[in-house]
């Protein structure tokens, strides 16, 4: 695949770039992060939703099992929390995160 081809994920810090990844990878991690993480509070914490998508990437239909879990996980946190479409819901520890209202397509 030409790295042409992969999806530059956003990073909240405008000053931080993130990775760019394969458009399949993309698709599979967005829909599991998005059945993952509650609309409504108190959310989900994130120790609890790394658990969650270490748990529910691998056997998710069409992931790549060698791709790492953890990392995505991270990353598409990042990546939906720039784009609007997840947001941090108390500013002290334990950091928790709901969905935001929908705000279109992937990029």
């Amino acid at each position: 695949m030409a790295s042409d081809d992969r999806i530059q994920l956003r990073h909240p810090d405008p000053g931080k770039r993130n990775a760019r990844i394969a458009p399949d990878a993309y698709a599979v991690a967005r829909r599991t992060v998005l059945a993952v993480v509650p609309a409504a509070e108190p959310g989900i914490t994130l120790d609890q939703y790394l658990a969650a998508m270490k748990a529910r990437l691998p056997e998710a239909p069409g992931w790549d099992r060698s791709l790492s879990p953890g990392w995505y996980a991270m990353a598409m946190k990042l990546d939906l929390e720039a784009g609007g479409e997840l947001k941090r819901v108390n500013a002290k520890p334990p950091q928790r995160l709901v969905r935001a209202q929908h705000r279109g397509g992937t990029p």
